[in-house]
């Protein structure tokens, strides 16, 4: 049997209220070689009913009686892609129909692509934010020097890997919750990144149910910096200008004290008690101490109520979605 050209895996626990919206956005693809792979991990609602409604030869449905980790569901269905190709959506992302399409042909067109990702429409509650992306090829260490100093923003359900390349990195350790960033991270310094202009991807932020926003601050501190060393140890490996060194390695000191206070602000947003979230502030210290900018972050988490603070954060996203099209205006006129 003939592979497909590209794997859409679409993982699932108790989120019938969306999963359908994902599926559906997988099958609206206009380009017919693909498969999709849809994996209910012990969900207890409706999910298993609402997987009933979708039958089709490119789906493939699979149901677990309990729910595995993370880390071990993302393996299970690495193993089980067919395709030359993978994209990993999750269950409360959705995609448009021609996303598929559009990566076939940028990897046919600059065959060299270490990866691809795809311009990404974010969505925090209500408001739209356009993902900041680079050049439709740009050098890998261009495009971490770029990510690490959050002039990239990169989603799962926008990137597009080999298989064979997740492959020959092994599976997901059990410590990692991030499991496309210790993919891609890795794989960007192999060659060029590739990069869909045109926003084909939707990146859902804030619901009460968010997994990579549910992840204990302390833990994605940890994680976050370990992904911050592994990258910087390869960008020192790759790059012999001094200069460059020092601003890449001053970007990572930032990236990483920026993504633990967005985390703290995400647990409060989700309803962590305070006296919690001091905890976590006093534990994963060592992570942003020395960024007092990002210290409000902080302080807002801690004290500021949650239905505030999530006002607060929608007024913040409709401002720098103004700033995030301002700046894709202004590069791509740089480009011409």
């Amino acid at each position: 049997m003939t592979s497909p050209r590209l794997t859409i895996v679409i993982p699932t626990v108790n989120r019938a209220h969306c999963v359908g919206r994902a599926i559906e956005s997988a099958l609206a693809q206009d380009l017919a070689d693909i498969e999709i792979i849809v994996s209910d991990n012990g969900s207890t609602d409706g999910t298993a009913e609402v997987l009933t409604r979708y039958d089709d030869p490119r789906l493939r449905k699979y149901r677990h009686a309990t729910t595995m980790p993370p880390q071990e569901h993302g393996n299970f269905l690495l193993d089980a892609a067919r395709g030359e190709f993978f994209v990993g959506l999750s269950d409360d992302d959705y995609i448009e129909p021609d996303f598929a399409r559009c990566a076939i042909n940028l990897y046919a067109r600059h065959p060299e692509l270490s990866f691809i990702y795809a311009a990404c429409t974010l969505h925090i509650g209500d408001v739209e934010l356009p993902a900041l992306h680079g050049p439709e090829v740009e050098d890998g260490l261009d495009f971490i020097a770029a990510f690490f100093g959050n002039l990239r923003n990169v989603c799962w359900c926008a990137c597009v890997t080999r298989v064979a390349d997740l492959r020959l990195i092994g599976p997901i350790p059990s410590d990692r919750f991030l499991g496309d960033m210790f993919y891609w991270t890795k794989i960007a310094f192999r060659g060029p990144v590739g990069c869909i202009q045109q926003p084909v991807a939707h990146y859902t932020f804030m619901t009460a149910d968010n997994m990579s926003s549910g992840i204990r601050v302390i833990d994605w501190a940890r994680e976050v910096q370990a992904l911050a060393d592994e990258s910087s140890d390869r960008f020192h490996a790759h790059c012999r200008d001094g200069v460059r060194l020092g601003h890449f390695d001053s970007s990572v000191r930032r990236f990483v004290a920026i993504s633990v206070a967005d985390q703290f602000v995400w647990t409060a947003i989700r309803g962590a008690a305070k006296g919690s979230l001091a905890t976590a502030a006093w534990a994963a210290l060592p992570y942003y101490w020395h960024q007092a900018i990002i210290w409000k972050r902080i302080v807002a988490a801690l004290v500021i109520p949650k239905a505030t603070l999530r006002r607060l954060v929608l007024w913040q996203a409709t401002r720098a979605a103004a700033a995030h099209e301002r700046i894709i205006r202004n590069w791509r006129k740089h480009l011409l």
